[in-house]
């Protein structure tokens, strides 16, 4: 029998050969679904539409620091009314995306300046805590909002940061998806 004929009986031979598995441990997931249901508006704005927060025109030479300089630090307010259910806090969660990047969690300019991203942050925060868009982390860092007389308001903004150590001028659009999360 010739080295190839032996090897291929070999292979089907072994491929009968059934594999050891074990049992190690079981994890269990729980969840909830709660009832709660707000009107929610972004500065005022009603959240069926996208809402904008504009922020200021600034010279490229504001952002010339480096690579994380940022500038431009624009507050906007989450307003919750008419909220039923029982959750007695709530906070934004800014979700990942197309228009996030995925390393900074900052959002993606789409505009024609190069070199700068927008970055969020928790404005209720003495610190102006980052919030990395997409990060699970935003659920403990950022500031919950207690929901009184059914209605909370929460404070969050958004500022240029720069990704290069010379950003070019030009527009600079993006956008972010939330969601709200009750507790």
């Amino acid at each position: 029998m010739s080295r190839k004929a032996l090897f291929i009986a070999a292979l089907v031979a072994g491929s009968g050969i059934p594999f050891a598995n074990a049992s190690d441990g079981t994890i269990d997931i729980t969840g909830e679904l709660v009832a709660q249901t707000c009107d929610i508006t972004v500065d005022g704005q009603d959240s069926a539409t996208a809402a904008t927060v504009t922020l200021p025109e600034l010279s490229q030479a504001a952002l010339v620091g480096g690579v994380g300089s940022n500038a431009g630090s624009t507050a906007f307010k989450m307003e919750l009314n008419g909220c039923v259910g029982i959750a007695t806090t709530a906070a934004a969660f800014f979700e990942a995306g197309a228009g996030v990047n995925p390393v900074t969690g900052n959002l993606v300019n789409t505009g024609d300046a190069t070199g700068v991203e927008l970055e969020l942050f928790d404005s209720a925060s003495a610190a102006a805590t980052k919030i990395k868009a997409g990060d699970t982390a935003q659920r403990t860092t950022t500031t919950r909002n207690a929901i009184t007389s059914t209605a909370a308001t929460m404070d969050y903004g958004v500022r240029y940061v720069s990704t290069d150590p010379s950003p070019g001028p030009g527009t600079v659009v993006s956008s972010v998806t939330y969601a709200i999360d009750y507790q």
